[in-house]
């Protein structure tokens, strides 16, 4: 498999365990967004400069670059601690168990004017889970692994595009 990725980097600020006037002092996080490859798909939310904070909701948008030419995209979207390129990925196209700090899904992206299909579509928003293995300042990566069914020569591929 050959993945295409993209990704987002965000800087979080991680509270835990004080209370919650504390918190409220915290600094949320935004996102920077600065396409690292090209050639494939695309965010185009959430947008550089967003503010997002662990337990927040984000705006998600991707355009996939139907780079096979298949009637319906498979995208998964995953949360790294690290820059995730195509070797971190196995041979089905998903990070092994350990290799992401969290997996929002799969969805199938429709190509050429096709109907969604039901409960399969892309969210139009995520929301940034509370992580508590991350620390003040870490930065998190939000990759989406596109994956072709009918590239020659036949089998299952997939690109990885990312934006940090």
């Amino acid at each position: 498999m050959v993945p295409s990725f993209i990704s987002l980097k965000t800087t979080l600020t991680v509270v835990s365990g004080l209370a919650l006037t504390t918190c409220v002092a915290a600094a949320p996080s935004s996102i920077v967004a600065r396409q690292v490859r090209s050639g494939n798909g695309a965010f185009s939310a959430p947008t550089s400069g967003l503010v997002v904070t662990q337990g927040s909701s984000f705006p998600f948008a991707f355009q996939d670059s139907n780079w096979c030419e298949d009637g319906y995209s498979p995208i998964a979207v995953w949360l790294t601690n690290y820059a995730p390129t195509t070797s971190n990925l196995n041979s089905t196209g998903q990070f092994p168990e350990g290799q992401y700090s969290y997996y929002f899904g799969q969805y199938l992206v429709p190509n050429f004017g096709l109907p969604a299909m039901t409960g399969s579509a892309p969210p139009s928003t995520l929301v940034l889970p509370e992580l508590p293995d991350l620390t003040t300042g870490e930065e998190v990566y939000l990759a989406v692994v596109e994956t072709g069914t009918n590239c020659p020569p036949v089998g299952v591929h997939s690109d990885i595009l990312w934006f940090v």
